[in-house]
Formats: structure tokens, C-alpha cells, sequence
């Protein structure tokens, strides 16, 4: 199985989820367990089956996370000037002129409206690796932007 890169946020967090999804693993039996006591066959019990899909959906999710979790390498930031993941960077965009705050996240963390950038992204892969002063180019879906790489932050 291949790695995946996790800070240690990330990683709590993922942990937590996993702990909520098996606790609503244990509601959804007893909703199943309810549904049943109400009568009717299985396959006519519309709670019943509501709940079996329900279940089915957090089973896949649970696995899902279970295997990120078996995979997870956990990364702590080295602070020694050069971007990598964990780090919160400063970027310009030289073309607008506008400055804009990343982490830097293992895909699995990356949520882009909280500023947390994969370093498997073009911004995040672009950036990794570089120093402060650094200008980089990268292909995004809205076309090439060229950053100055303003801070690193561990």
C-alpha cells in the first residue's frame, strides 16, 4: 500500500472522524434493530432499508478512512527555509499582485476554503522545496500564475 502523507493535524483529525463514524455505526444497528421490532419483512420495511443503505454508505467511508489510516506517514515540518508539508507559506501572485496564506497538507487534508493546499497540487507541488524569494509558475485549471514565494512558516 502506498504512503500517504498526513500531518499531525491531519492525522488527529482523521482519527476523530473514525471514532464518530463507528459510534454512528452502533446507531445505525440499533435503528435497524427498531425498524425490525416495528414488523414487516425485511424487504418491505422502508426504515429498515433506509437504514441498511445508510450503513452501507458508512462502511464504504469507514474503510476508506480506515485504509489512509493504515497508510498514514505522519510528517512534521522541518523548519530549515525550504517549503514542505505542514508548513504555512505567504505567496504573491505577481500578475494581480494579491498575497494569499497556504498550509501545506497531504492530499487526503486538502481543503482548499481553509487555505490548505495539497502538496500534490500544482501551487503546493510548485512550492515545495523552494525558499522565500523564489518566484514559481504552475498550471492550475484557470491557467498559469506566477507566485514570489513571501514566507515559511513551520
Amino acid at each position: 500500500m502506498a504512503e500517504v502523507l498526513v500531518t499531525a493535524h491531519g492525522l488527529e483529525r482523521l482519527t476523530r472522524e473514525l471514532e464518530e463514524l463507528h459510534r454512528e455505526r452502533d446507531r445505525l444497528a440499533e435503528r435497524m434493530t427498531q425498524a425490525l421490532a416495528q414488523g414487516g419483512a425485511k424487504g418491505e420495511n422502508g426504515d429498515f432499508l433506509d437504514a441498511r443503505h445508510d450503513a452501507a454508505l458508512l462502511e464504504r467511508r469507514i474503510a476508506l478512512l480506515e485504509s489512509r489510516f493504515a497508510a498514514a506517514e505522519v510528517v512534521e515540518p522541518v523548519v530549515d527555509g525550504e517549503v514542505d508539508v505542514g508548513e504555512r507559506v505567504t505567496v504573491r501572485d505577481l500578475s494581480t499582485g494579491a498575497t494569499t496564506k497556504y498550509v501545506i497538507v497531504g492530499s487526503g487534508e486538502a481543503n482548499a476554503s481553509e487555505g490548505a493546499i495539497s502538496h500534490e497540487s500544482p501551487i503546493g507541488s510548485a512550492l515545495v522545496g523552494r525558499r522565500v524569494g523564489d518566484v514559481v509558475e504552475a498550471e492550475t485549471p484557470s491557467g498559469t500564475v506566477r507566485l514570489e514565494l513571501l514566507a515559511v512558516e513551520g
